[in-house]
């Protein structure tokens, strides 16, 4: 098995460089290095090792060293393919994908797998189309608030600057507390399952394939990542206070219980959006809703292969 580390050398305001040099120095198996340039380019290299991996009949494991970004990047870029597993050592600022999946953290338990390769596990990947595109993740896709927050913080300097107070769990929250005064809700249709229902007052859609967003926001706790269904919230007709409330729940999943969140399970959805809305993949800007627009929500069954630590 050839082993691939793909860096977002940006990652983290360094993180990813400092956990790379201690990283190295325990590294006694063979190795290539490769970083990224430019958004986009982690699905670039990943795709061309998937291709080789093909060609030569051999297998691969590339290891994602940066952000959740990084890895939702790297995923895209191999899927199906029955030779590549994916590992990752996070060093981002918010880390989600380690909280729903395993992680890599030491050299040996990358040799371990190398060697043994025994404890990949099948893995579903959610899909989002929106004006003729499709999007992948991971973790969650989401339209309304959390996009507006995702995108804000991207583009902000601020968020650099947490990362290098190492308080980059902060920066939802931060950009949150902005985005309350800001923020328009908007209407939504779901349907699925044959039964339509209409939202209100909408904050925020979040079809999700694992746990977490945010920075370690719980959004959907019954979330699995192999389980080749995908879970929809919705969190509706509630006031700006209130809405901060409710967040301060959703680090421990309590929100559920709340009247203002729906929630459903399912294969696939489609959400009609009544207005022009921010939408995301991963924290990843995907577009903005037109009006009337209906999003398709679904899930690939075993669409990666991601690589375990050995027990």
């Amino acid at each position: 098995m050839k082993v691939v580390f793909i860096m977002n050398e940006k990652a983290g305001n360094g993180a990813a460089k400092r956990k790379w040099r201690y990283l190295e120095g325990f590294l006694t198996i063979p190795y290539q290095l490769e970083f990224t340039a430019y958004p986009g380019h982690a699905t670039e290299i990943a795709k061309r090792y998937a291709n080789k991996a093909t060609e030569q009949s051999e297998k691969y494991l590339l290891i994602a060293i940066g952000g959740d970004g990084t890895v939702h990047e790297v995923v895209q870029g191999i899927l199906e393919s029955e030779e590549v597993w994916i590992g990752a050592i996070g060093a981002g600022s918010g880390n989600d994908f380690g909280r729903g999946y395993e992680t890599f953290k030491t050299a040996t338990e990358i040799e371990a797998f190398v060697e043994q390769h025994r404890n990949g596990m099948l893995m579903d990947i959610g899909t989002m189309q929106s004006n003729g595109d499709t999007y992948y993740y991971i973790n969650n896709a989401g339209i309304g608030i959390d996009a507006y927050i995702a995108k804000v913080a991207n583009e902000s300097k601020l968020k650099q600057y947490f990362n290098i107070l190492r308080l980059g769990k902060l920066t939802y929250i931060y950009f949150l507390l902005k985005a309350l005064i800001n923020f328009k809700t908007f209407s939504a249709k779901v349907v699925h399952n044959g039964q339509e229902k209409v939202f209100e007052k909408v904050w925020l859609v979040v079809a999700s394939n694992q746990p977490y967003f945010g920075g370690g926001m719980k959004i959907s706790p019954c979330s699995i990542p192999n389980d080749h269904n995908i879970e929809l919230t919705i969190v509706y007709k509630i006031s700006r206070l209130k809405l901060l409330f409710l967040f301060s729940t959703v680090f421990f999943g309590k929100h559920t219980r709340l009247k203002a969140v729906q929630q459903y399970a399912s294969e696939r959805f489609e959400v009609k959006i009544c207005d022009e809305v921010i939408a995301h993949t991963d924290g990843e800007f995907a577009g903005k809703t037109k009006k009337n627009e209906s999003i398709h929500f679904g899930v690939i069954h075993k669409g990666w292969r991601l690589a375990r630590k050995s027990s």
